[in-house]
């Protein structure tokens, strides 16, 4: 089921990438207190990327801050969305596979895209992450807090389904330590989801 859910996610995103877009351009921005505690530790015109980017609201926003921002995501029609926004700067680009060099980036933005990768490929992700990272490079996480794997409706695209991969703090701080990277701070915020943010540094 693991490609397949990979693969199914894809396509979904190709196919709803003009819909969300125009969605998360009408909304303030989430997770506002983890973004402004991910920039706290960045120098200036830090090497970031945005990884499962989307439309790239969030890299938007962090370039317009003056950081050298690289967006990343699987959905070419995402991409093709994001590419308005970082004109020359958007991959795509698997999380267990980052085309980005060992020890290059100086912070990471990843959010709402770890609940995407299935739980056994979870240390391939972070080990990922953590090879990119320069010392003492960090990485902002943002990921759904639940048990198990489930198909679900896509609320504003009817008849899509998205799979959804749910995720413990104990078991997921397990997984940051052992990939290297320092947690700094986790914290839970209800809300669309019960989310789980992560900030953590390279060890």
């Amino acid at each position: 089921m693991t490609d397949n859910a990979t693969r199914h996610n894809q396509a979904v995103y190709d196919e709803i990438a003009a819909v969300y877009a125009r969605r998360q351009a009408g909304r303030e921005p989430w997770f506002a207190d983890l973004r402004s505690a991910l920039t706290a530790r960045l120098p200036p015109g830090a090497d970031l990327a945005d990884l499962g980017c989307g439309p790239a609201g969030d890299g938007r926003r962090f370039a317009a801050a003056g950081y050298r921002v690289a967006g990343a995501d699987r959905s070419a029609g995402m991409l093709a969305v994001a590419a308005r926004s970082l004109p020359g700067r958007v991959v795509q680009a698997d999380l267990r596979r980052l085309p980005f060099g060992g020890a290059s980036l100086d912070g990471i933005w990843c959010c709402a895209s770890l609940l995407h990768v299935p739980h056994h490929d979870t240390a391939v992700a972070l080990g990922e992450m953590r090879r990119v990272l320069r010392r003492p490079g960090h990485l902002a996480l943002i990921t759904a807090m639940g048990e198990g794997a489930r198909l679900e409706p896509v609320p504003y695209a009817p008849g899509e389904q998205r799979w959804f991969f749910y995720r413990q703090a104990a078991e997921l701080q397990g997984q940051l330590h052992a990939a290297g990277l320092r947690v700094l701070s986790m914290t839970e915020e209800p809300t669309t989801r019960h989310w789980l943010k992560v900030l953590a540094s390279a060890a």
